[in-house]
């Protein structure tokens, strides 16, 4: 109850900070609509009273009553849906510019990508609570209204009017910690389905799951999924119908009980018919209170789980790229993960200075990857130092450290916006010239695939733009850190995707342009370590050699030539 009290300031603060405007028209508008049950009785009673007098004037005055509480409804309603889309606006954006503050030590917690995740869904319900806490303070002011000039005319039936309106209140209270326990059941199952969903839309699993003749198989989880979902929402449905039938018998008795009380109280005829037409009129408009309440509560968990993923998120630190890196050294450096039972990298030590281009090579699992996240800070270390041009990594920033880095990862980003907010991602600067996208496609040998092609051009064919293959679109990857332009350059695989002759072109550009950076490839391709200075062989978590590609395949009993030794070619070549 607590959490929903503060969840409704909350809505309200925002409302307030966000869409003053609409929270000031809304409010209005629902006070009006509050009054309008109370005011009713009161000029029923007058017009019986007057019937056969004069009267004109309570005519008027509930003729004008019963006019204005529909569209004066409709009005209010259009309000608080208007000040909720700003709302959202706002919620939504602030949670993408929170996200795009997350460090990549941040982004490798799970813990932080289940709250990014729930805190997406929360925007979905968020923004309509400061619209429900006003229905809810409107329902208030409509009780005590009513409980008064009810009240005038017969107390005890006063009292059983506000009676009448609890059952309803209590039983949306019901339901909607019912439907806080089985939402997450719900969104749980329809984010597995989802994911099925676009496995078969997508252009490429789908072209995958197509020639295999597999979809069928996709589709079946898919239907699986759905079907759990709507098992949890049928139980849902059928307990809430029950809690409604039973505040609906319980409203109609206490209902009937006031009318009792004002005909047993000796009250005008008068009086009880426009008691009974005022109090008709106030709980309907008196019901959707139940429903407004439940709604914040079922919003209160969520809504505290994206304001907490807000608060955590640390404020917004320009990245500022660093060019021209002297050195850099990992000195002799351990990690073990969690809960592993043996260190993914063991005393490890690898140096690079400028204009050199060191790789790092070793089966899969051997510590590669472990290495160069340690080396960017992705991983504390639990032993040793990270080294750059002297100073230790430890005691920079994260994003201090991260600018001295320009980084292609294998499962490269394939951003389909247009090819120049694509390839300008390579850049934290929020305008980056068009001349220095198209030296930057140059340098990346995507040059021939782009030259024909306007900046604005939109890629990818689900949006109806350009469809590039895997090759280009590892090139477009390969050309935002030709524009980043950092001191470090780390590039895991740069040409899995790409043909061997323009694999060759790439290279060959790298080597060419090595001066003023440091390069260190991580590849499974022997022939690409050819140009490298020194060539670090990682096994087991420790360098077991270090050398020259030629120095490397002269020792036939060592781990380079084991690992390569399928690729006598490359070794006959090096001889």
């Amino acid at each position: 109850m607590l959490d929903s009290l503060g969840t409704a300031r909350a809505g309200l603060r925002d409302a307030a900070r966000h869409t003053p405007g609409w929270l000031a028209i809304a409010s209005l508008l629902l006070l009006a609509q509050a009054v309008l049950p109370a005011a009713q009785v009161v000029l029923l009673e007058g017009l019986i009273d007057d019937i056969g007098t004069d009267p004109w004037l309570a005519l008027a005055g509930l003729t004008a009553v019963v006019g204005v509480m529909y569209p004066l409804g409709q009005v209010a309603l259009s309000s608080t849906q208007r000040m909720a889309l700003r709302l959202r606006l706002r919620y939504r954006s602030d949670l993408a510019y929170a996200a795009a503050r997350l460090t990549p030590s941040m982004l490798a917690r799970p813990e932080v990508v289940t709250d990014l995740e729930a805190s997406q869904t929360a925007t979905a319900v968020m923004d309509d609570v400061p619209g429900r806490t006003l229905q809810v303070l409107g329902a208030a002011v409509t009780s005590v209204m009513l409980c008064a000039v009810v009240w005038a005319i017969n107390p005890i039936s006063g009292l059983l009017v506000v009676a009448a309106l609890v059952p309803t209140v209590l039983g949306f209270t019901v339901i909607s910690q019912m439907e806080a326990d089985g939402w997450p059941k719900v969104a749980a199952f329809d984010r597995r389905a989802s994911y099925a969903t676009e496995q078969l839309v997508q252009q490429r699993p789908g072209t995958e799951l197509a020639v295999l003749g597999s979809g069928r198989k996709v589709a079946a989880l898919v239907a699986t999924h759905r079907g759990n979902a709507t098992q949890v929402l049928d139980r849902m449905v059928r307990k809430a119908m029950l809690v409604e039938l039973a505040a609906a018998l319980a409203t109609a008795l206490l209902f009937g009980g006031a009318l009792v009380a004002l005909v047993l109280g000796g009250a005008s005829g008068a009086g009880a018919a426009a008691a009974v037409a005022g109090t008709v009129s106030g709980l309907n408009a008196i019901r959707t209170c139940g429903y407004a309440f439940g709604t914040i509560i079922t919003a209160a968990p969520q809504a505290l789980i994206y304001r907490r993923f807000l608060a955590s998120v640390p404020p917004a630190s320009t990245q500022t790229v660093r060019h021209g890196v002297g050195e850099v050294c990992l000195e002799n450096v351990s990690f073990t993960y969690p809960g592993a039972a043996e260190p993914a990298l063991r005393d490890v030590s690898l140096r690079a200075e400028r204009g050199e281009m060191i790789a790092l090579v070793g089966v899969n699992g051997a510590g590669k990857t472990t290495a160069i996240n340690a080396l960017i800070g992705l991983l504390g270390v639990d032993a040793g130092r990270v080294l750059i041009d002297g100073v230790d990594a430890a005691t920079m920033s994260e994003a201090e450290r991260l600018g001295h880095f320009g980084m292609l990862v294998q499962e490269f980003g394939k951003f389909e916006f247009t090819l120049g907010e694509s390839v300008g991602l390579g850049s934290p600067a929020d305008v980056v010239p068009d001349e220095d996208v198209r030296a930057a496609l140059e340098s990346a040998e995507a040059g021939a695939f782009t030259r024909g092609l306007g900046l604005d051009e939109q890629l990818g064919q689900q949006w109806g733009g350009r469809g590039i293959s895997g090759g280009q679109w590892q090139r477009l990857a390969l050309a935002r850190i030709c524009l980043r332009d950092a001191g470090i350059w780390i590039l895991d695989e740069p040409t899995s995707a790409i043909d061997a002759e323009a694999e060759r072109e790439i290279f060959g550009e790298l080597s060419r342009t090595r001066a003023g950076r440091i390069t260190i490839v991580v590849s499974h391709r022997a022939w690409t370590l050819r140009e490298m200075d020194r060539i670090y062989v990682i096994d087991e978590g420790r360098v077991v050699q270090k050398g020259s590609y030629a120095e490397l395949f002269a020792v036939p009993e060592g781990r380079f030539a084991e690992i390569f030794d399928g690729q006598s070619t490359e070794r006959d070549e090096a001889r």
